[in-house]
């Protein structure tokens, strides 16, 4: 598809009268600081992946000030049905999902529904008494009793001990035994589940990516009394106009949901028959994840982006507070636990999100203050307060950093500004 500089949100979100009223339209990209002919670097570059095998299609945007600079959708939603990459294409953003629900468990700390060093416990009772690994494996493994309860804050920054299972840890060994029967979780005993496994580390001692964003849901779900997705629907996504984002695909738009691809043993890309999460989308959950449950679009992604960097509101619309937005996407590890992990230098951690302290060790162009995160099939955001750039990039490729196009894209972006 042909690239389309500066182009209005209107465009985009035709159906979405709240959101046009915001965009007007830029053209051209030099209006806002960008070079137009260095923006048109991004498309060969994507095109590379597409073209190499790597990856089925991408879908990219740039905006500066509030503008859109530029949009392309490339490659294909669907190779086996020949459906093209599309601008209101829908992906599953799994690990995006994570801000959005940091913003839902907001509101409610604006409103002193709780603080953010309250033991997790004093909401959710199953996480009292939590253990601790020490040593060994199997019946032979050696706990510890926590020595600090898990505080709201350690569940927003992956600093509680809770993991995924991601590695060959004797805890997430752990984790993958009874993750594979998630077929058993009900809402009612998910939590006593989480609590039955030991913590990775001692609250608040270290980073451990994990289950804590979903427990962050659970407790939204407490204090709402609401399912996850009814409050998201009621408190961001309908002030938002953010028609396509949920935790399902309605039946009536299922044919927009592209395909998940991964690589098979050449690097190529085949259709996935393992979703991460074992999530099909395709019907209402009977539990929420609130660490990776959410579809989405570029249009909604865009929306949510943009009202962040404007400081909790967009078009009139308040969803946060300045300070509120400040608070979460400030970094809040300490100076020991930063690069929260090796592929992260110079990143810190705000509430669910990346934090850029350092710009010189993070091998990207980029600014002190820059924050974003990726979701596990390939979709990525990043948003630069100073610049007041806002970049996405969306595909459905698991796993996410096999092929790093959004590092690519990342340096992209920055290089094209002029002014």
């Amino acid at each position: 598809m042909k690239v389309i500089v500066a182009l209005c949100l209107t465009t985009l979100m035709a159906c979405q009268s709240s959101i046009a009223d915001m965009q007007p339209i830029t053209k051209p990209a030099e209006s806002v600081g960008f070079s137009s002919e260095r923006l048109d670097r991004i498309a060969p570059v994507m095109q590379g992946y597409i073209d190499q095998g790597k990856l089925a299609g991408t879908l990219t945007l740039v905006a500066r000030n509030g503008k859109i600079a530029y949009l392309n959708a490339q490659g294909m939603q669907d190779k086996k049905a020949k459906k093209p990459m599309a601008e209101d294409t829908i992906f599953r953003i799994y690990s995006m999902t994570k801000p959005i629900t940091a913003v839902a468990a907001m509101i409610l700390w604006e409103q002193g529904k709780f603080h953010m060093f309250d033991p997790i416990s004093k909401y959710l009772p199953e996480l009292a008494n939590m253990k601790v690994y020490v040593s060994g494996s199997g019946d032979n493994m050696i706990v510890e009793e926590a020595k600090t309860p898990i505080r709201i804050i350690d569940l927003f920054t992956h600093t509680s001990g809770f993991s995924y299972g991601f590695s060959n840890s004797e805890v997430d060994k752990l984790y993958q035994s009874k993750l594979s029967k998630r077929k058993e979780f009900t809402r009612d005993n998910i939590l006593s589940k989480f609590a039955e496994l030991p913590l990775t580390h001692q609250p608040g001692t270290a980073w451990n990516y994990g289950v804590s964003t979903d427990i962050i849901g659970f407790l939204v779900e407490k204090l709402s009394g609401k399912k996850l997705g009814e409050y998201m629907q009621d408190t961001i996504f309908n002030p938002l106009g953010m028609q396509d984002t949920g935790f399902y695909v309605p039946s009536n738009k299922i044919d927009r949901l592209s395909q998940i691809y991964t690589a098979d043993k050449t690097g190529q890309t085949v259709v996935s028959k393992d979703v991460p999460g074992g999530i099909d989308f395709l019907n209402d959950p009977k539990i929420h994840s609130a660490g990776g449950g959410l579809v989405s679009t570029m249009q909604d992604y865009f929306i949510f982006a943009q009202m962040m960097l404007n400081g909790g509101e967009i078009n009139g619309v308040r969803i946060l507070g300045r300070k509120t937005v400040k608070y979460m996407s400030s970094n809040h590890l300490p100076d020991h636990l930063i690069p929260y992990n090796k592929t992260s230098d110079g990143e810190g951690y705000g509430l669910a999100m990346s934090v850029t302290v350092n710009p010189e060790m993070s091998g990207f162009m980029s600014s002190t203050g820059n924050y974003g995160w990726g979701g596990a099939a390939s979709t990525y955001f990043r948003i630069d307060p100073q610049e007041k750039i806002i970049m996405i990039s969306m595909a459905q490729f698991v796993p996410i950093g096999f092929h790093r196009y959004h590092d690519d894209f990342r340096n992209l972006v920055y290089q094209a500004l002029i002014d």
